[in-house]
C-alpha cells in the first residue's frame, strides 16, 4: 500500500492532504511524514495528541534530525533509492513541519534548522552547447522542444506540466514571453524563449495536429507521448517531473554524454544561468528571468510595465546568440543586418566617380554576401560586373591619354617640362 493510502486512514490527515496543492507536494510530503511515524513507531493521530505535551515532540524531531545525519552521505550526487543526502535533510523535516502546523502545533523550527548540517556542493555542470546539440539531434520533436524551452527560458522542469499553448505570447522579432506557474498569484512571473524554441514548438504542435488532435489555447504546451491513431489523442495530460526525468536521462545516455557530470534536466537551467552571466546581462533581470525573488526589489518593481518589459527585453537580447543552439537561428540577426547595408550599396552611375574606394568595400562584401539568400546573389553578380567593366574602360581611357601624351612628347621634347595637367587640359 503507498504512503498516501496509508495516511489516508488517519482522520488527522484527510483535511491536511486535501489543502496541499501539487502533485509533487503531496507525494514528497506523504513520504517525509510516513518515514517520521516509522521512524518513532507511532502514526499521525498519536503525533496530534502528543500536541507537544511536555515537549515530547520537539524531542522527537531533534532525535530524528539527528539520526539523518548520522545516516546521510557526506556529499551530493544523483539520487539513489534509499540513499539520503546531507542536502536532503531540511526537506525531509518539511512535510513533518507542513502537517503539525495545519494542526496549529508550534514548535521552535528556526532553532531546529542549527541541527542542520552544512549543504555541500555538487558536481554538476551546465550544459554545453556543443552537447545541446547533441541532444537535440537524437530527440524528437516533444523533446526538442522541451529541451529548447528548458534552454531558452531558464524555467524547472516542474513548471512545465502547468503551461498551456496560451501561457506563451510571441513579440515582435519573433522572441516568446512565457509566463510561468501562470495559476499561482505567489509563483508566477515571466521568462523570455529564443525564436529557435518557437519554431521547434511550431514543429511539435503541428505533428500533433496530424495525429489528429485539437489545439486550442487551453491544450497542454507540452503533452503526454502517444501513438498514432491512439485513443490518447486528445485526452492529453500534461507530463510529470519524474517522466522528463527519465526521458532526458535516456536522450543523454542516446547521446552519449556523461551522465555522471550532468543533471539531466537541471543542467539545462544551469546552462540559461551561465548563458545570462556570460552576456553581461544585469544581475536583478537575471534573476528576474529565472524566477528568483530579488528581495526589496521584487516587491517594489514593476515588472508588467512598459518600459520594464522593454528593459527585460532589451536585456534578454544580449543573451539571445549564447542561448541558441543551431547557427541557422543565430544567423538570422545577421543576415537582416546584411539586408540593411544591400539597401545602401551606391547605384552604378555612382559607382564610376568612386571607383578605387568601392573596390576595396566590394572584396569586403563578398564575404559577408555569400550568407545571404540566393536571390541577392544574382544582385551582387551585376554589381561586379559593372564594376569590372568599368574598371576595364578607365584602364583603357588612361591608356589612350598616357599614349597621347608620349606621342606629344615625342614630337616636340620641350613639352616634357611641362606639367601633366597642362598637356591633359590642352587634349581636352
Amino acid at each position: 500500500m503507498s504512503n498516501l493510502l496509508q495516511l489516508r486512514e488517519y482522520d488527522t490527515c484527510t483535511f491536511w492532504l486535501e489543502s496541499l496543492k501539487t502533485k509533487s507536494t503531496l507525494n514528497a510530503y506523504t513520504v517525509h511524514l510516513s518515514l517520521f511515524c516509522k521512524f518513532h513507531n507511532t502514526d499521525p493521530d498519536e503525533l496530534i495528541k502528543l500536541n507537544n505535551s511536555a515537549g515530547q515532540l520537539k524531542t522527537m524531531i531533534l532525535n530524528y534530525i539527528i539520526h539523518l545525519k548520522k545516516i546521510a552521505k557526506q556529499s551530493a550526487g544523483k539520487p539513489k533509492r534509499g540513499v539520503l543526502s546531507v542536502n536532503s535533510i531540511k526537506l525531509y523535516l518539511k512535510g513533518v513541519k507542513s502537517f503539525l502546523e495545519f494542526h496549529e502545533i508550534v514548535l521552535p523550527w528556526k532553532k531546529f534548522a542549527k541541527f542542520y548540517p552544512n549543504d555541500v556542493t555538487n558536481s554538476y555542470r551546465s550544459y554545453t552547447k556543443a552537447e545541446i546539440k547533441k541532444l537535440l539531434s537524437v530527440a524528437d520533436p516533444r523533446d526538442r522542444s522541451i529541451i529548447l524551452l528548458m534552454a531558452s527560458s531558464g524555467i524547472r522542469v516542474g513548471a512545465i506540466q502547468s503551461l498551456k499553448v496560451r501561457s506563451i505570447k510571441r513579440l515582435d522579432g519573433e522572441v516568446g514571453i512565457v509566463t510561468v506557474y501562470p495559476e499561482s498569484k505567489d509563483s508566477v512571473y515571466a521568462t523570455l524563449v529564443t525564436p529557435e524554441f518557437l519554431a521547434s514548438l511550431d514543429e511539435y504542435l503541428k505533428y500533433r495536429k496530424t495525429q489528429g488532435e485539437k489545439i486550442t489555447g487551453e491544450s497542454w504546451l507540452i503533452r503526454d507521448k502517444f501513438a498514432t491513431f491512439s485513443k490518447k489523442t486528445n485526452k492529453p495530460t500534461p507530463p510529470s517531473n519524474k517522466s522528463i526525468n527519465k526521458q532526458m536521462r535516456f536522450l543523454v545516455r542516446k547521446a552519449g554524454l556523461p551522465l555522471e557530470d550532468l543533471q539531466p534536466d537541471h543542467s539545462l537551467r544551469k546552462f540559461f544561468n551561465t548563458a545570462l552571466m556570460n552576456s553581461d546581462v544585469a544581475y536583478t533581470f537575471k534573476e528576474l528571468l529565472m524566477g528568483h525573488s530579488v528581495k526589496l526589489d521584487n516587491v517594489y518593481y514593476d515588472k508588467d510595465n512598459e518600459k520594464s518589459q522593454q528593459k527585460i527585453l532589451l536585456e534578454y537580447m544580449k543573451a539571445i546568440d549564447a542561448l541558441t543552439i543551431n547557427d541557422e537561428y543565430r544567423l538570422r540577426k545577421q543576415i537582416a543586418e546584411f539586408e540593411e547595408k544591400l539597401k545602401d550599396v551606391p547605384s552604378v552611375e555612382r559607382l564610376e566617380s568612386h571607383l578605387a574606394n568601392k573596390i576595396l568595400e566590394q572584396e569586403a562584401m563578398k564575404k559577408e554576401l555569400e550568407k545571404l539568400r540566393t536571390d541577392k546573389e544574382k544582385e551582387t553578380q551585376i554589381i561586379q560586373q559593372k564594376h569590372e567593366e568599368d574598371m576595364e574602360k578607365m584602364r583603357e581611357e588612361m591608356n589612350q591619354q598616357f599614349n597621347q601624351i608620349l606621342s606629344i612628347i615625342q614630337q616636340n621634347p620641350k613639352l616634357a617640362q611641362i606639367k601633366p595637367k597642362v598637356l591633359t587640359n590642352k587634349l581636352l
